[in-house]
């Protein structure tokens, strides 16, 4: 069985998430790391001593090695990076949301068509039993065609220092409703 080579790229709060999950998994190796504030890269390289350090995405993509990227970078750099990468070659698991407009979702689109690479974009809910079951109800006209939606998330605060009312709830976590 192949193992894959992973480098995630953007080694924030979501990037470390990505990385101890691929270092979880048995037909994967996290071999690769990137974040372009050399603090935090050096603080994650503490956690992962056997994975490279890159300072530049780009110098990450030039690896051959490397079959996957996780792409963990701030929403507004997706476009760009996952460009990138699938330019590359790479397969690209990218965090959501897809990009930072309508444009830009289709420039990715089209790079992930003319690319080898594959295209997964992170809308992690999907895997959810629950809300699998949701879609389904949804697809199959049980409960009617959807019209507006309302939807509200039950945390107590947002996780560190993000501020999801600073932002589009399409952008955040409101991203997984609308994906139903």
């Amino acid at each position: 069985m192949t193992t894959l080579r992973w480098g995630v790229i953007g080694a924030g709060r979501f990037g470390l998430i990505h990385a101890r999950t691929i270092r979880s998994l048995s037909q994967c190796r996290l071999v690769a790391l990137c974040n372009r504030n050399a603090d935090r890269l050096e603080a994650a390289r503490t956690e992962f001593p056997d994975a490279t350090a890159y300072g530049d995405y780009r110098e990450l993509l030039a690896d051959a090695s490397i079959d996957v990227v996780s792409i963990t970078t701030h929403w507004r750099e997706h476009a760009a990076v996952a460009i990138d990468a699938l330019a590359a070659g790479k397969h690209v698991l990218l965090e959501k949301p897809l990009a930072s407009s309508v444009e830009e979702c289709r420039r990715v689109l089209d790079a992930a068509s003319g690319s080898t690479g594959k295209l997964l974009v992170g809308h992690i809910c999907r895997f959810d039993p629950r809300v699998a079951l949701a879609k389904q109800a949804i697809d199959s006209g049980r409960i009617g065609r959807i019209v507006s939606m309302h939807a509200k998330r039950n945390l107590p605060r947002a996780p560190g220092h993000i501020r999801l009312d600073k932002i589009s709830p399409l952008m955040g976590d409101g991203i997984h409703d609308a994906d139903l």
